[in-house]
């Protein structure tokens, strides 16, 4: 496996330590973090590809963190929490979190559903070419596919806008003037197709509705 990064956002630290060294064990570089205030400082300047987030921290609830993180494509949160109730399970997920796992975690199946979401995460510094007035895209191997105007404006619009994420009306809106019933089956068939014509991982579906792209596009 690829040494993906994870941070892991805990405060009770014999936990943190067992779970830092379970995870380094599997080849995986882990930071700990025993507030939110100090994850969220380090950040800034660094890159993760998944969050390990306790809920019930010193400095607040990880909930707000799971939110402010929730539109990030390229990272993946897994929520580690001792609130149990349904309603709570389902706060979690509403706020952006991939899994919710209950303490005490069992560290097999921590890591099981931590390699599961990473494999859904692109190939590190994955890199594709539109060429616009080509209405063709190259793949990281080289492969040029060819593209129909629809799919070309697609990904243009996805590439040019504020953190490569837009919402399913301003996408409906960006390709055919309006957002309808109409429009939206129109986007569903034309995302489909290009999963089946591209890397299926290439176009992220988010929470909330919307889609990103989940790799670098030149």
């Amino acid at each position: 496996m690829f040494n993906y990064r994870i941070a892991l956002v805990e405060d009770d630290v014999d936990l943190a330590e067992e779970i830092c060294f379970q995870l380094q064990h599997h080849g995986m570089n882990v930071s700990s973090f025993e507030n939110g205030k100090k994850f969220e400082s380090w950040l800034k300047k660094n890159q993760c590809d998944l969050v390990l987030l306790d809920l019930n921290l010193p400095d607040g609830d990880g909930l707000m963190i799971a939110k402010n993180l929730s539109h990030r494509s390229d990272l993946r949160i897994v929520i580690l929490t001792a609130r149990v109730m349904t309603v709570d399970r389902i706060a979690g997920f509403e706020a952006g979190a991939d899994a919710y796992l209950q303490k005490p975690v069992d560290l097999g199946e921590l890591i099981a559903v931590i390699k599961r979401l990473l494999q859904r995460l692109p190939t590190p510094m994955q890199k594709w070419q539109l060429k616009t007035e080509m209405t063709q895209i190259v793949s990281p191997n080289g492969e040029v596919i060819k593209l129909t105007s629809n799919e070309n404006r697609f990904l243009q619009l996805l590439k040019n806008a504020p953190e490569q994420f837009l919402t399913r009306n301003e996408l409906e809106n960006g390709l055919w003037g309006l957002s309808d019933l109409h429009t939206t089956r129109r986007l569903e068939v034309l995302i489909s197709r290009l999963r089946q014509k591209l890397d299926y991982r290439l176009i992220q579906t988010n929470w909330g509705g919307g889609y990103s792209l989940n790799a670098s596009l030149d």
